[in-house]
Parts: C-alpha cells; sequence; structure tokens
C-alpha cells in the first residue's frame, strides 16, 4: 500500500509541533484587533450556547 493510501485512511493527523513558536505565548500581536474584540463581547456578549451551565461543566 502507497504512503499516501496510508496517510488518507488514518483517523488521526499526522502533526509536528513547533516548539519554537512558544515564545509568542504571553505577547499580544494584535491590540488593535484584542481591544476590539473585548469591546465587542462587553457590548453584545457570547452566544448563549457558550454561556449556559451546561457547556461550562465540560
Amino acid at each position: 500500500m502507497k504512503l499516501t493510501t496510508k496517510l488518507k485512511k488514518r483517523k488521526t493527523p499526522i502533526v509536528k509541533i513547533d516548539t519554537s513558536l512558544n515564545k509568542y505565548d504571553e505577547v499580544i500581536l494584535f491590540p488593535d484587533k484584542l481591544e476590539k474584540a473585548n469591546q465587542m463581547l462587553k457590548k453584545v456578549g457570547l452566544p448563549k450556547q457558550w454561556t449556559s451551565a451546561e457547556s461550562r461543566s465540560q
């Protein structure tokens, strides 16, 4: 069996995680967009499906 057909039949993807990107964990890359998104969340809020008690317990 060819490698491509084996890869297509896999249920889980093969992914290599680049640990050098961890330096961006605490860095805010787009402060303008973050501020705009926070203002929008304060004004509009989250969808009800995300704020129900059932979804928080999962």
